[in-house]
């Protein structure tokens, strides 16, 4: 088994368009909530629960309209060559065939579908755009940014609902652990479109104001965009070119409940396994861990079922946890690699990110589980689970530890 290490990080969000902008947004716990603009889609309707959410500016989608690109291919474009660029890697110095890439999104090409179809109503725009429809296919977005690099090896789109950045990761993890690739682009992109705004606010999922992971007048979650994609490389690939490691990647698991399309078991027990088997295919243990990045949606069942899964995990073992959907919000397909990166950033520069929005908190001030609220706390991580656990019984988690040579 190789093993495994971050070496380039990449990311586009409403609190950042580079990784130091969102490093120093996370730390500084900033939200990035603003008013749905009306070019994106009306939100002028009675029925919506809320008017705001974490979105990119708009300035980004007029770039996207002046190129040749849908804005999923587009940000992928961008966000991966960042994260190319920050582990000092040229894709064509990597042997093509033991190199992949492996793409979350839940939502895929609908934006650019619901945006054409927009046009063509206002416009009277007549026929179909048969370009659009390859360029938009889900398929087509992973081929897209396969070709932009050059390589050859394998590949994957994962579409686990709000797990599937955290299994693209984990995709990527097997593929180097393996020795099948000496490197991998893992990470996720989601652009929420008015059919995902509309379809949790008929499911009541939507806060009426901010997201509160884990407060008790918690009402619900907000959505918000996001692009996100970390370099992997074998430890062996990595110190052959002298890299900068951010941290390390330990253990891997993905379960489904089989349980309901949209609800957690209450209880967290699939919860806790997931993240038992995280640790222990990873060779450690509870003791070992210091931080755990929830997936804090700040629905009802969602956080009080994580914080059971958890509770049962640590027993009396004190951990810090937060929930970055408090500043960026729900990213969908993007948002375990999103919520990868705030780890691995934390791991790294020796912080514990932090939970925002946090008035009466369901976590005790004198239990095990301490909840970092509003701004980071300077300490070093030893080791961290990223957890996420989505609609359809999708869950995963991915135990993380500091380099250690």
């Amino acid at each position: 088994m190789e093993r495994v290490v971050v070496t380039g990080i990449g990311v586009c969000c409403s609190i950042g368009q580079t990784k130091d902008e969102f490093k120093d947004s996370v730390y500084n716990g900033r939200l990035g909530l603003k008013p749905i603009d009306a070019k994106r889609f009306p939100t002028d309707s009675s029925c919506y629960a809320n008017k705001q959410a974490c979105v990119l500016d708009q300035e980004l989608y007029d770039q996207v309209e002046a190129s040749d690109e849908t804005v999923l291919t587009y940000l992928g474009h961008r966000v991966i060559a960042e994260a190319l660029n920050d582990a000092g890697l040229v894709p064509q110095t990597v042997n093509p065939h033991r190199a992949g890439l492996f793409v979350a999104t839940t939502i895929g090409g609908s934006y650019a579908f619901m945006d054409f179809t927009r046009k063509r109503i206002r416009e009277g725009i007549e026929g179909d755009d048969y370009e659009l429809l390859f360029k938009a296919s889900t398929p087509n977005i992973t081929g897209s940014l396969m070709r932009r690099l050059g390589w050859r090896g394998p590949s994957s789109t994962i579409s686990t609902a709000c797990a599937a950045g955290t299994n693209s990761i984990g995709r990527g993890f097997d593929f180097v652990s393996s020795d099948r690739v000496d490197v991998a682009i893992a990470g996720g992109i989601d652009i929420f479109t008015e059919l995902s705004f509309a379809g949790f606010n008929s499911l009541q999922s939507l806060s009426k104001s901010i997201c509160q992971p884990f407060d008790k007048h918690r009402d619900g979650l907000t959505l918000g965009d996001a692009s996100a994609f970390v370099v992997l490389e074998s430890l062996t690939h990595a110190q052959e070119r002298g890299a900068r490691i951010y941290c390390e990647l330990k253990g891997y698991s993905a379960n489904n409940e089989a349980h309901h399309p949209t609800a957690p078991t209450p209880d967290g027990s699939t919860a806790f396994l997931t993240m038992q088997q995280a640790l222990r295919h990873g060779g450690m243990t509870a003791d070992d861990v210091d931080y755990i990045n929830a997936h804090g949606t700040a629905t009802g069942v969602n956080d009080s079922m994580e914080l059971n899964g958890i509770g049962r995990l640590m027993a009396d073992r004190p951990v810090y946890i937060s929930s970055t959907k408090s500043m960026i919000g729900h990213t969908l397909g993007a948002a375990g690699s999103i919520e990868f990166i705030t780890t691995a950033l934390g791991i790294y520069h020796s912080f514990v990110p932090p939970s925002c929005n946090v008035g009466a908190t369901m976590v005790a001030d004198d239990g095990p589980i301490h909840l970092v609220r509003d701004r980071a706390i300077d300490q070093p991580i030893r080791a961290a689970l990223s957890n996420s656990f989505g609609f359809g019984g999708c869950m995963a988690s991915i135990a993380l530890q500091r380099f250690d040579n």
